[in-house]
């Protein structure tokens, strides 16, 4: 069975099922296929800084795809036929392939074994090397947010089997590594819940980016279907949306940029007032509504004896000001939403909006010790999150202390 949205007459098959394993469930493939329609039509073109130090421009194509569907999870709370990049621990099943691998759930642990799977692609309890992120679950109960066959949890909570079948989504030049293929199958117990789809760039997408990237000059127009209104997401949600979600034409070139900021600031957010112009209108106002510092040379000041945090621009001015109250509250949304930690927080290298708002989401994307981190956020803390990325990579071991006790983060996490 294969998948194609191109105009009639057009042979070219945009999504295919390899023969050698599991058909998708009835509808499913329409679902991904459109979730790969936009991730080829704007792929996320990036330079990833790794932790050696040093960078690499990668098509980010997958993250479009995997971001698609995050939104949805979250506007669905969680109960949604298909789940992204779900984090399953191998380890038990490499000592014996009769053991399920298990999923990693949220830290969020108030909600008890009916909480969504981890969003942390570095959840709590890992061990390197027996961590495995498939790029699409698709489950049989969407009532139940358990997204593995196995029956125990981490926390020894029983579950039902609730996996249908595992996707992986082959874009041009991707293939299994190592052992990545031997491991998927052991996640969905058998390549009879199994399915690989192999993408082809039916309209040439992804070269055009490629010569995008590689540009001397980065030019935003050269084709014609990057003109005219930014490109709207497939978003599905229980009642329609009037204004479907924008995927941004951001595509930020950071070895192009470094020269070209003069009053560069030692915040790593500064790095966004290159891509933020190409931003929608919508989006743009927006941030320059919720977070005006971003678009601003300035510094943040810390004031210990009063428990604040202020932008300063160049004249002198606070832009904006936060209590440790204002915070320790939005820390504490955040992490719900997301499962980001103290430790992630200091080790992020830059971030981008990748999307507009969509009823009241925003998504983030973030590169975490060379990781790409898909985060989905109430459009509120975008804002806070910035803020306290940029203080923490500035922050002097004084000021990471402060703001570490703010948080309410212990003093073992701020120390490492």
């Amino acid at each position: 069975m294969a998948a194609s949205l191109q105009p009639a007459g057009n042979t070219c098959t945009t999504v295919e099922e390899r023969q050698e394993y599991a058909r998708l469930p009835p509808l499913a493939i329409g679902y991904l296929t459109e979730k790969v329609k936009v991730a080829l039509k704007a792929p996320r073109i990036g330079t990833l800084k790794l932790p050696s130090g040093s960078t690499t421009t990668t098509l980010l194509k997958q993250i479009v795809a995997t971001a698609a569907i995050r939104v949805d999870e979250t506007i669905a709370d969680f109960h949604w036929l298909y789940k992204a990049e779900v984090s399953f621990d191998m380890s038990a099943a490499r000592r014996n392939a009769r053991a399920a691998p298990v999923p990693f759930l949220s830290s969020n642990r108030a909600q008890g074994p009916g909480r969504r799977h981890s969003l942390n692609p570095f959840p709590s309890g890992f061990t390197t090397g027996n961590l495995r992120r498939p790029d699409v679950i698709i489950v049989k109960n969407v009532a139940d947010r358990w997204p593995g066959r196995g029956t125990q949890d981490h926390d020894g909570a029983s579950h039902v089997d609730n996996l249908l079948r595992l996707v992986e989504i082959k874009f041009p030049g991707d293939d299994f590594s190592g052992n990545q293929e031997r491991d998927y199958v052991l996640i969905a117990g058998g390549v009879n819940r199994m399915s690989v789809l192999d993408v082809t760039d039916c309209d040439g997408d992804l070269e055009w980016a490629r010569r995008h990237a590689l540009a001397p000059v980065p030019a935003l127009l050269p084709k014609e279907e990057k003109k005219g209104a930014p490109l709207r997401a497939p978003i599905r949600t229980q009642q329609p949306i009037a204004q479907p979600a924008w995927y941004e034409d951001w595509i930020p070139d950071f070895s192009h940029a470094r020269h070209e900021i003069a009053e560069a600031v030692a915040s790593l957010w500064d790095d966004a007032k290159r891509g933020a112009q190409h931003l929608s209108a919508e989006a743009s106002a927006w941030l320059h509504k919720e977070a005006p510092w971003l678009f601003t040379a300035g510094h943040w000041v810390a004031d210990a004896s009063h428990r604040t945090w202020a932008w300063v621009n160049e004249q002198g001015q606070v832009v904006v000001r936060y209590t440790a109250a204002q915070f320790k509250a939005g820390w504490d949304a955040i992490v719900r939403q997301t499962d980001l930690t103290w430790e992630m927080l200091r080790k992020i290298d830059w971030g981008q909006v990748g999307m507009s708002m969509v009823k009241g989401l925003a998504v983030l994307v973030l590169v975490v010790a060379g990781v790409v981190l898909v985060l989905v956020l109430a459009e509120a803390l975008v804002a806070v999150l910035a803020a306290l990325v940029a203080i923490v990579a500035a922050a002097s071991a004084a000021t990471l202390a402060t703001l570490a006790a703010a948080l309410g983060v212990t003093a073992v996490a701020a120390a490492g």
